[in-house]
């Protein structure tokens, strides 16, 4: 070996015994599994170090910018970076970045279902947070993968003008009554609801149901959204597969719209996930505990007016998430079944 190629060796070595540090050589699960008493103290060394992570979500603009400002108070040493996206092209954006073994993203959040699609082609890491201890069972991950942080209820959506307080249903089946042909309305993409429901009441029940739902006429209806203010504006009478956050922001500016919880009330979650081989773990373990707890993340969804799952954060008001019993739509079943059922969904309503 010549003398020079020795020198370089040399100060490589030397380099590299300087610049090691245990923190950089555990690995991801390590990290993100990690359960120790000092476990804040050793993310937040960690990140200051990492000094950034990459969040893709799905929430809106306004939300988002809330979020970090109220991240960014209790850690300024963490830069967050945005991306924001629709739920398709955020799964499309990381698949194929991961595929290409580009990774850029650290915490991934949009619905369950998206996100399960992910953990079963392997592109997720398992994490612990403290968080999850207070949190109902239906909201966590039985593997460790996901805890949810906000939860859209899909309730009756009706417009107060023309519904009388005496003639609101409250039952599923009291949507059947034939004074409410050709004066309902549905959504038309809501197959996960319409899931949800027949693997709840069972196939022969089910099929009964929604098929004497179908002989009312209801008016088919694009977006939660155009649905909520085609109620408002007095052009359908009531939905029941309105949104929850259309029926509560309706209201909330005045509209004549009010919404009662038909049990079991279908709610949807949304959540947040470790990505595989995510360039900065601690700062993006730090963010997940953020969303999850009281004063943090969770405190910032009830302002922006959506349902928290914080135990001890009620939405306001408080009877969008208590009083009722719901189910949540399971995000495996979702990702098996739903084919089919968007088939049945489509031949029932929609021809």
């Amino acid at each position: 070996m010549k003398l020079r190629d020795a020198g370089i060796l040399f100060v490589l070595g030397i380099w590299l015994i300087l610049s090691y540090n245990p923190a950089n050589a555990a690995s991801l699960a390590d990290v993100a599994l990690y359960r120790g008493a000092d476990r804040q103290a050793r993310l937040e060394n960690a990140a200051k170090a990492e000094g950034e992570f990459t969040w893709y979500t799905t929430l809106s603009a306004e939300t988002n910018r809330k979020m970090l400002e109220a991240f960014q108070k209790l850690y300024p040493f963490i830069q967050p970076k945005l991306v924001r996206l629709s739920s398709d092209r955020l799964v499309r954006r990381y698949t194929t970045e991961y595929q290409a073994k580009s990774f850029l993203a650290d915490v991934l959040d949009t619905n369950d279902s998206h996100i399960e699609f992910f953990r079963r082609k392997g592109m997720l890491q398992p994490y612990y947070t403290p968080m999850a201890e207070k949190f109902d069972k239906r909201f966590i991950h039985p593997q460790s993968y996901w805890v949810a942080n906000r939860v859209t209820m899909t309730l009756l959506g009706y417009n107060t003008r023309l519904v009388k307080p005496t003639e609101v249903p409250q039952r599923y089946e009291d949507l059947l009554d034939p004074k409410w042909k050709d004066k309902m309305s549905m959504e038309r993409e809501d197959a996960p609801w319409f899931m949800a429901l027949m693997e709840y009441w069972g196939e022969q029940k089910g099929e009964a149901f929604f098929q004497r739902l179908r002989s009312q006429n209801p008016r088919i209806r694009s977006g939660h959204t155009h649905l909520a203010q085609l109620i408002a504006a007095g052009e359908d009478f009531l939905s029941p597969n309105a949104h929850s956050q259309g029926m509560a922001s309706g209201k909330r500016l005045g509209a004549p719209v009010d919404w009662a919880n038909l049990e079991p009330v279908v709610a949807a979650s949304n959540v947040s996930a470790l990505a595989k081989n995510a360039p900065h773990p601690n700062a993006a373990l730090i963010f997940l505990d953020f969303m999850l707890s009281r004063d943090g993340g969770q405190k910032v969804i009830r302002e922006v007016n959506r349902i928290p799952t914080h135990p001890e954060v009620l939405p306001d008001p408080a009877r969008l998430r208590e009083g009722f019993d719901f189910i949540v739509i399971d995000p495996v079943k979702y990702n098996d079944h739903i084919d089919r059922y968007s088939k049945l969904w489509h031949g029932w309503f929609l021809q």
